[in-house]
């Protein structure tokens, strides 16, 4: 059985100031780090194979908290990185908002200028799925990426829409999600599952 574990980057500053990220690469912030040392703690004993991750900053460090107590490399890939929303990197998330609600057109052919669609992010993500599912069909693998680009893998796994998956699957920083595959099969074992703090 193939199992993929999907995990959304801690925090960071654009997150809390609700301003689109897309390929920028920030940090994680002081509270995203201690996301993600309780998500590599909550994840210690799970049996991990392979970890796969965006090359951006926020996904491989909180890949590298979980790669830590599994004695596995980060395989980094730009096929996973967010969606690249072009010039509208760092725009508040209103505006963003305020656009697909006036939009003429379906949400996944909307490109921003210089950005892709999210029909491209899909098909990435259908992409990344295909290496996965030939290369690891016996392995768990985490993977370390970003909210539209994961909501676009579990539409590819859970054969859902553009629109159904940004409706219906988000998470939260430092979340991990458990997908398994069983004769070609797809089935989400947990969603938007967030270690507990330390008391």
């Amino acid at each position: 059985m193939l199992r993929l574990i999907l995990i959304r980057h801690g925090q960071t500053e654009a997150n809390i100031l609700r301003r689109l990220q897309g390929q920028s690469d920030g940090p994680l912030n002081a509270l995203g780090r201690q996301e993600v040392e309780r998500l590599g703690l909550a994840l210690k004993n799970t049996q991990i194979d392979v970890i796969i991750s965006s090359d951006m900053i926020r996904a491989r460090d909180t890949a590298a908290a979980i790669a830590r107590y599994h004695n596995l490399p980060v395989n980094t890939t730009p096929l996973v990185c967010e969606w690249n929303c072009g010039e509208w990197d760092g725009r508040p998330a209103e505006e963003f908002i305020a656009i697909v609600k006036n939009l003429t057109i379906p949400i996944a052919e909307l490109r921003p200028p210089g950005g892709e669609t999210l029909t491209e992010v899909r098909a990435r993500a259908s992409a990344f799925v295909k290496d996965v599912t030939e290369k690891y069909p016996d392995k768990t693998v985490v993977l370390s990426s970003h909210g539209d680009f994961l909501r676009m893998v579990i539409s590819v796994l859970m054969n859902k829409s553009i629109d159904e998956a940004n409706a219906t699957y988000r998470m939260e920083n430092a979340s991990y999600s458990v997908f398994e595959q069983e004769n070609s099969t797809w089935k989400m074992a947990a969603f938007n599952q967030i270690p507990l703090k330390a008391e």
